[in-house]
């Protein structure tokens, strides 16, 4: 009898490992771009741990970045820092107990929004295309938009990792300058490790 009632105690426990909810969240980066990503309680949980701390690091970050590009008379531009937000998330739709039909979700969501987002930037180019003799002149300040929002999202999102000792995850572009930073954090680790290895043959 008592092992019946282990062995069914036992179904039990992996039945509930199986079960595991798991939910589709919607995660808005600093620059507006939006992904899908399956995760668990726990997951989604540490997620908005790191999204509350970012929250918090980011009007700090904000008003540094704003304060040196008013300083810096080569840039003619407003500062950009107003179209950056911190990141945000939530869950869509209900929770499911199968990981494969979140998944199959979480694929048609993004599907969906990058259907979206080619539609618009095809509706921007050909924007462009318009416009005789000014095309240029367009052209030119839609690129200077574009890299001014691009030297405000780099300089917030520096201060921000400085504060938060990790860099803010994001779905789009990143800039030289944070590729090389997430390079060197990653080289004293290398460093350590070979040491280590060397340390052990001996």
């Amino acid at each position: 009898m008592k092992t019946v009632r282990l062995a069914v105690a036992l179904l039990g426990v992996a039945a509930g490992v199986r079960a595991e909810m798991v939910s589709v969240v919607q995660i808005t980066d600093m620059q507006g771009q939006v992904g899908f990503e399956v995760k668990t309680r726990e997951e989604f949980a540490a997620l908005q741990k790191e999204i509350k701390d970012e929250t918090a690091a980011y009007p700090v970050a904000l008003a540094d970045a704003k304060k040196e590009w008013d300083a810096n008379k080569d840039n003619k531009l407003p500062f950009q820092g107003n179209r950056i937000k911190p990141r945000s998330a939530k869950k869509v739709g209900e929770d499911f107990s199968d990981r494969d039909k979140a998944e199959k979700k979480r694929s048609q969501l993004e599907d969906r929004a990058s259907a979206k987002q080619i539609e618009e930037m095809d509706k921007a180019a050909k924007k462009a295309k318009q416009g005789g003799k000014a095309k240029e002149e367009k052209m030119a300040k839609e690129e200077a938009k574009v890299k001014a929002f691009t030297d405000a999202y780099a300089m917030i999102s520096k201060r921000m990792a400085d504060k938060l000792g990790r860099p803010v995850p994001g779905f789009g572009f990143m800039t030289p300058d944070l590729k090389e930073e997430g390079a060197k954090k990653e080289e004293p680790k290398k460093g350590k490790k070979e040491k280590k290895e060397k340390e052990e043959k001996k």
